[in-house]
């Protein structure tokens, strides 16, 4: 696979990860609040499993939206493949 390829995949991965991590929290939240409102005055919102669960939900898609930023910021390359490269552009050249 030629370089410009891989290029383009890896720095759409960072892409990926916040837009999928903005639709988690968009969709997580607004089914949060829905159930927030036909429980209120019902049940405790803690206690049960769907309020506690939207909200981990909605947590996890601000996660994944971090993941994503920061593999932008970095290129989106991780410092272990950048350690293999280094090392085969070494062999490659004799060191």
């Amino acid at each position: 696979m030629p370089k410009a390829e891989t290029a383009e995949r890896v720095s759409q991965r960072g892409d990926h990860w916040f837009t999928s991590g903005a639709t988690t929290v968009l969709i997580s939240g607004l089914l949060t609040i829905s159930w927030r409102v036909y429980t209120a005055g019902k049940i405790p919102f803690w206690s049960a499993w769907p309020g506690i669960l939207g909200v981990a939900v909605v947590f996890a898609g601000f996660f994944m939206m971090a993941a994503g930023a920061a593999l932008d910021q970095t290129g989106g390359r991780l410092r272990r493949a950048d350690r293999s490269n280094d090392s085969d552009q070494q062999a490659a050249r004799g060191e």
